[in-house]
């Protein structure tokens, strides 16, 4: 069997063939007629920016366009093929004509115009579409506004809430005069559903409101934050004792036989519950024996509190007296020195002979006790290094153990030096 050859003459008189081609003919003919004539068919440039400019001296004033209709428009061009082909939209700026005159805030519609860049320019602008913007030109301006509390909870009667606590106090917010100037407050809203019996973190939205309690769009401003992260601290709450404490106490004196009296007895405390739970009472801080006297028996003393806790009573001070009914004051020329914790590798000479001392305790040992009965001790610790001539804070001890003390502060001139030989 033999093949057929294809007739191109014979399909010319193809009437569905002549139809199909002729069709195909004129697409081609007007696509190359389109991309190479551009003299006659202008070519359009999409996203062309707009640039609003305005003078020196209204932005020197604050004048600032915040707005404008469109940020890009569509440029057609005609001329030279080989050029109008290759330009593009960074080729080419539009420029808001008259905006350089503008000196005032208000809205303004401005006609605009094409400038070429570079240097491809055998060309020529046709049309803008659109051909004018309308730009709202406003006074910058920037105000720091508080941040409001309005964050609505419940809390167990058990417990102490403290306020919520923001992560910022205040916002700064910028933008337009005209919109700054509707802003009458900043304010964080959030509503807490459950009975808080534990700390609440959470992070939510700054609202802005008018004079008339409105709630304001932020599409037009500038601000630092728009959110904010709020934390409501719980804790449990606690009555608690106050219970003074001491430093340097005779050995021989027994704190029951002196009465005292603490005033206020005990404060309300709040703070984490594991914390709460093992404690009862409150130390006070160490009173030092050294600062009691038969006159001087009434002290303030600060009232310390174990970490993370609140001190409820808003008092933070406390009155401890002393009754020392049977005690009378001495005084006594102290002339025996010792030190004490001295490096091994150094010698102390104790240049100060006598101390006169004010001696206060029990009347009958009072009455009893002799400078042989005692001596003033000097402690080196923490100075093991210390090598020359100082003096140094000495304290009272009684060889007996008795339940005598010195009242005041005394210090004796000491000479430390290396070992020889």
């Amino acid at each position: 069997m033999k093949n057929k050859k294809l007739n191109l003459s014979a399909l010319f008189y193809n009437d569905r063939f002549v139809i199909v081609f002729s069709i195909l003919a004129a697409i081609i003919l007007w696509f190359i007629m389109a991309t190479i004539n551009t003299k006659e068919r202008p070519r359009v440039i999409y996203d062309v920016p707009v640039v609003v400019k305005l003078s020196d001296e209204s932005q020197k004033q604050g004048l600032k366009v915040f707005d404008q209709s469109v940020q890009n428009v569509k440029v057609s061009i005609r001329g030279n093929s080989i050029v109008v082909n290759r330009v593009k939209s960074e080729d080419l700026q539009v420029v808001a004509q008259l905006a350089s005159s503008i000196t005032q805030p208000t809205t303004y519609t401005l006609p605009l115009t094409a400038q070429k860049l570079g240097a491809m320019a055998d060309y020529e602008v046709v049309s803008i579409e659109p051909s004018s913007i309308i730009a709202n030109v406003d006074v910058y301006k920037e105000v720091t506004f508080p941040i409001e509390d309005n964050i609505t909870y419940k809390a167990d009667p058990k417990y102490f809430v403290s306020a919520p606590a923001f992560s910022t106090d205040s916002v700064v917010i910028s933008g337009p005069e005209t919109q700054i100037a509707k802003i009458k407050k900043v304010s964080a809203e959030y509503t807490v559903k459950e009975t808080l019996t534990e700390s609440k973190s959470f992070t939510t939205d700054l609202v802005l409101y008018d004079v008339y309690g409105e709630k304001l769009s932020t599409d037009k401003i500038t601000m630092s934050a728009q959110k904010v992260d709020v934390n409501i601290l719980v804790l449990a709450r606690k009555v608690m004792k106050l219970t003074p404490t001491f430093t340097g106490k005779p050995v021989g004196l027994a704190l029951s036989s002196i009465e005292q009296k603490i005033e206020p007895q005990t404060v309300e405390v709040a703070g984490p519950e594991d914390v709460l739970a093992n404690v009862n009472e409150l130390s006070l801080e160490a009173i030092d024996f050294s600062s009691l006297s038969m006159s001087n028996n009434k002290l303030q003393v600060d009232i310390t509190l174990p970490p993370g806790c609140k001190n409820l009573s808003n008092i933070y001070t406390a009155s401890v007296e002393l009754n020392f009914n049977g005690f009378k004051s001495k005084k006594l020329s102290v002339t025996e020195f010792q030190v004490k914790n001295l490096a091994a590798s150094k010698t102390a000479e104790v240049f100060t002979k006598s101390l006169d001392m004010t001696l206060i305790g029990p009347a009958k040992q009072i009455d009893a006790i002799t400078a042989a009965d005692v001596y003033a001790q000097i402690d080196m610790t923490g100075k093991e290094s210390f090598t020359g001539h100082s003096e140094f804070p000495v304290t009272l001890v009684t060889k007996n153990n008795t339940s005598v003390w010195a009242y005041g502060q005394y210090k004796a001139n000491v000479s430390v030096s290396e070992k020889t030989g």
